[in-house]
């Protein structure tokens, strides 16, 4: 089985490590990459081509909202994820006009990361 790669976009270094050492103890999973802010997620996708993209709204430079338009627009395969820590009317509006694939509260990453992954067939979509 082909595992299914992530690339994970957040300005905090201390939440990529925790997600990063995380999702990496899944036997599915390889994260090809890492990024701090949306210019950077924008040349990581390019370069590693993953499937997935963690992507908080959150950063400096470009948000990540916008840069999930560019991703959702450049590469429309790839599957675009967005975490925030505020579950806001407001900001799962925009995130569906981004044309995000999902959104998850940081509180509840692990287990909306293990419901996601744990499906095959999301990819599919």
């Amino acid at each position: 089985m082909e595992k299914i790669k992530v690339l994970i976009v957040d300005d905090h270094n201390d939440f990529r490590r925790l997600v990063h050492e995380y999702l990496q103890r899944l036997p599915h999973i390889t994260v090809v990459g890492e990024a701090a802010d949306g210019y950077e997620a924008l040349a990581k996708v390019e370069e590693c081509e993953p499937d997935f993209v963690l992507m908080d709204i959150a950063m400096p430079n470009i948000n990540g909202l916008e840069a999930t338009k560019t991703i959702k627009e450049r590469w429309p395969f790839t599957k675009v994820l967005i975490t925030t820590n505020y579950d806001t009317p407001v900001y799962r509006s925009q995130a569906i006009e981004a044309k995000a694939d999902g959104f998850i509260l940081k509180s509840s990453l692990k287990p909306g990361l293990e419901a996601t992954f744990g499906i095959h067939t999301f990819l599919e979509k």
